[in-house]
């Protein structure tokens, strides 16, 4: 008889625990179900990618990337209307009026370990643009060419450090640099934050 008593008494507790567990389990995947609606954070990509280039009868790497220090702080925000870029509590909307893109050159088999000659880059040209949708807009860029007399510490890798102009570009528009070398084209590099 006491063992029926304290049946009856573990049953409501049992009932009670298999309960909570269902409502856990309901509010489980009721809550997965919102994560999609969910906003996420990132920090932009602020890189443009790498290109193997011949050149000369030699494979040269070019590696490029936006090193504006201002966007590297941003914080990249996903929502229902779109993508948000936020600095602390402000939303940015726009690139700075100039932006600093870095390309460097290295050798394709040993990076940093093969110098890497001038007169091999003697004939780059680069060029830049703004894509929104399928139109390109032009944009004013300012690469410093090295001299003869220019000398890096390193001379396993060369570095360009350009500045690419505009106002009032959106956040949403894509930067577009272009390496040529001998009026052809060798190499496209697309930031998208």
């Amino acid at each position: 008889m006491t063992m029926k008593v304290q049946k009856r008494k573990l049953f409501p507790e049992i009932r009670a625990l298999l309960v909570a567990l269902l409502c856990l389990s309901v509010a489980a995947s009721s809550r997965a179900g919102d994560d999609s609606m969910k906003s996420w954070h990132s920090a932009p990509d602020l890189s443009l990618g790498s290109h193997d280039v011949m050149l000369d009868g030699r494979c040269l790497r070019f590696s490029a990337a936006i090193v504006d220090s201002s966007l590297a702080k941003l914080h990249k925000k996903r929502l229902r209307e779109g993508t948000e870029f936020r600095q602390g509590k402000t939303v940015v909307e726009q690139f700075p009026d100039e932006l600093l893109v870095e390309v460097i050159v290295t050798d394709c088999a040993a990076p940093y370990g093969v110098a890497v000659a001038k007169e091999k880059l003697a004939s780059l040209q680069f060029g830049a643009a703004w894509r929104h949708g399928g139109e390109d807009r032009p944009a004013t860029i300012f690469v410093p060419q090295l001299r003869k007399d220019d000398s890096q510490a390193n001379d396993t890798f060369r570095t360009y450090e350009i500045s690419v102009s505009g106002q009032h570009i959106p956040l949403s528009d894509l930067l577009i640099l272009t390496l040529s070398s001998d009026g052809r084209k060798i190499a496209d590099f697309v930031s998208s934050l």
